[in-house]
């Protein structure tokens, strides 16, 4: 797993290469630009549209279990949707978050899949204390901190001139030089800058900051790789404090804090404790919308936006140029002080090009309470990206083109080589992987035997993970507060396959973008019945760097075979092996909670390969696989699903609890691969089922 900063090296080194391509293409066309429109606003405005640019969250531990249960949940969404670089957990006074900050971390790592940067404080710890929390991160999978003094301790409001942290490590650099010391280059390493001097800083005779930038320089030296800025308002005084870094010697990354404008009192009141200037224009477009909070919100989610266009064109710009080090402020990414909320960081985002989405200039909840998040701010949030198509921007093509598997793999060390899941947990991969976490080793190249001692026991069902969905009355809004008939569950299932129903028990996430080509049809199969929990539509080599179904690199074919998984009736799985005797391309593997298989056109039971790409100078990858014991571990994950997540919402003996009990009794988990993919233009396994819903 490599470090943030090597990460942070490879999105400069591609925007340097796509700014010298653009530099070298705008001055080559016969010389009718001058110079002078090389530089022009519209380009700088148009700046944004190259590849190559990054952004990071911040996120602080709730002081209470449900504020923690619902910022787990927010990491995930946003990790998925939004595809962060890495996201960074803060650090509590005296270490008073420690269990929350590594529990958050950890659980970012190993189920959001995304790095993440620890925030470690020295103030007040033994150098032992630091070692056992070193330790604890690099067992946890983190391999990024961001080494600071800290807050100062009780009663002290602010840090005074020359003030130490009080433990065994009296400033950040002494941190650095620690965590250099006991584990070499192993950890990568960010400190914090401060465009406009810091508080307590000491400074010249001329009260210029110098001497603090002598000291970021000195942390620099002793190991730190990157440097993250207090946020800011003035984009001027931000690119001069970068300019003063390069000037200084200081040539690693310099990240601009962003935090977006939540309500007018705070902004004031935050910038007048952290000694942040504001330009008057940023104070005239709010005070206008002072008392109104959703006003302030949008406005101030403009300005942020603002701010990152005119960085990332200083960028742009500064490049067609001879360059200059000490001229240079150069920016590649953006690291956004999210304070636990969604809303505004995914506007800002849609902004600058990392996504399309609807932003919502009112919401039927509004975020001002960090340790809340209830369903219909969940509902409203995933029906808007559900139910609008997304437009491939920039970010999102780069994204899509360098997709290395069809599934998103760990940040993990230990899962570093792994490259085969089976289909069953597509939806529910932080199941898989907590299912999976002691394993010795993980498949790579092939499935081979899921029996191996080597692979664990995938069948202890108090390893798998059980997402919550919010609390009961959250559940109750999205899976119905009294079910009566079949087709109230039925109408569940297909009001998620549309986007309106943001989970289900066995989908932790929106319908992925491949099944958004058959949408009608599934919400369809599932008003007739058939319950879907899993599905993929064939493929037959595409190219990998398609915008849907792309994955592997460049130059390669992806195919993927049909397969549908649901839960029906028995009366629809008989209908269903009749369906797939009439057809020799189909197979079929079913199995209800009384353990009593069904298998239609299988002679071996065997592993089959859902999903695999061809590509240049590499073996065939099949990352995608059904296993048909594996169907039968996964089975009873699933039917334990109905009573955990959905029988226990309702009084027992209620008309709603015998329905689902009914449901969960009777019902089988079936499973279909359509081996013909590549004469299935018109989907025919889709069509075949259609018609047997429709009986």
């Amino acid at each position: 797993m490599p470090r943030i900063i090597d990460k942070i090296r490879a999105v400069q080194y591609e925007r340097t290469t796509a700014s010298s391509s653009v530099a070298t293409n705008s001055t080559s066309e016969d010389d009718v630009s001058s110079t002078d429109d090389v530089v022009s606003n519209e380009a700088k405005n148009n700046a944004i549209i190259q590849p190559g640019w990054h952004y990071s969250f911040e996120f602080f531990p709730p002081k209470t279990e449900a504020g923690l249960d619902n910022l787990l949940t927010r990491i995930d969404r946003m990790s998925r949707r939004l595809n962060p670089l890495f996201v960074s957990i803060t650090w509590g006074a005296n270490g008073s978050t420690l269990s929350r900050t590594l529990a958050i971390a950890s659980h970012a790592q190993r189920f959001a899949c995304v790095d993440v940067l620890l925030h470690l404080s020295c103030t007040g710890l033994t150098r032992e204390q630091i070692v056992q929390i070193l330790n604890m991160a690099k067992s946890s999978g983190v391999r990024n901190i961001l080494a600071l003094r800290g807050d100062p301790p009780p009663p002290k409001r602010a840090w005074k001139e020359g003030d130490v942290s009080g433990g065994e490590c009296d400033r950040a650099i002494d941190l650095v030089k620690l965590i250099r010391k006991l584990h070499g280059d192993y950890f990568g390493i960010g400190v914090a800058g401060h465009p406009e001097g810091h508080p307590s800083s000491a400074k010249c005779n001329d009260g210029s900051t110098s001497l603090e930038m002598q000291h970021l320089k000195d942390k620099i030296d002793a190991g730190a790789d990157f440097i993250i800025t207090q946020f800011f308002y003035d984009v001027d005084v931000f690119l001069e404090y970068v300019k003063r870094c390069r000037r200084i010697g200081i040539t690693c990354p310099v990240i601009p804090g962003i935090m977006p404008i939540q309500s007018y009192s705070n902004l004031l009141k935050m910038t007048s404790f952290c000694n942040i200037s504001v330009p008057p224009s940023v104070l005239e477009r709010l005070e206008r919308v002072r008392h109104d909070d959703e006003a302030v919100k949008k406005i101030g989610c403009e300005i942020a936006a603002e701010m990152c266009h005119r960085i990332l064109a200083e960028t742009s710009s500064s490049s067609a140029f001879e360059y200059n080090i000490e001229d240079d402020c150069s920016v590649h990414g953006f690291h956004f002080y999210t304070l636990n909320l969604e809303r505004s960081t995914t506007r800002i985002l849609a902004s600058l090009g990392a996504l399309d989405i609807d932003s919502p200039t009112s919401a039927a909840s509004q975020e001002n309470n960090t340790d809340t998040i209830t369903a219909s701010e969940t509902n409203e949030q995933d029906q808007t990206v559900a139910r609008k198509e997304r437009k491939e921007s920039i970010s999102e093509k780069a994204r899509s083109t360098k997709r290395v598997l069809p599934w998103k793999p760990s940040v993990m060390d230990n899962r570093s080589k792994e490259d085969v899941r089976p289909i069953n947990w597509s939806n529910r991969p932080k199941s898989y992987v907590m299912r999976t976490d002691d394993w010795d080793e993980f498949p790579n190249g092939r499935w081979g035997d899921s029996t191996s001692p080597a692979f664990g026991e995938l069948s202890d069902l108090s390893h798998f993970y059980s997402f919550t969905l919010g609390c009961d009355d959250d559940r109750r809004v999205m899976l119905g507060h009294c079910p009566l008939h079949e087709s109230d569950v039925f109408e569940v299932f297909a009001r998620y396959v549309e986007g309106t129903v943001p989970h289900i028990p066995w989908c932790e996430t929106p319908l992925q973008p491949e099944s958004f080509l058959i949408q009608p049809q599934l919400a369809k199969l599932n008003r007739c019945g058939l319950l879907t929990v899993n599905s993929q539509p064939p493929v037959d080599g595409a190219p990998s760097n398609h915008p849907t179904f792309g994955w592997g690199g460049k130059g390669g074919r992806v195919y993927q075979r049909g397969y549908f998984e649901c839960f029906v009736s028995p009366d629809k799985t008989n209908r269903l092996t009749s369906m797939v005797t009439k057809h020799p391309s189909m197979i079929m593997y079913a199995v209800n909670i009384a353990g009593q298989e069904l298998r239609v056109g299988v002679e071996e039971g065997g592993v089959t390969a859902l999903t695999w790409g061809v590509f240049p100078n590499r073996e065939i990858l099949q990352p995608t696989i059904f296993d048909p014991d594996t169907f039968l571990v996964w089975a009873e994950e699933a039917f334990s699903l109905w009573s955990t997540m959905w029988l226990s919402l309702y009084d027992f003996g209620s008309e709603s609890y015998e329905l689902i009990e009914n449901i969960k009794d009777t019902y089988y988990l079936v499973a279909i691969i359509d081996n013909d993919y590549y004469t299935n233009e018109n989907f025919l396994l889709l069509d075949a089922l259609l018609e047997v819903g429709g009986k």
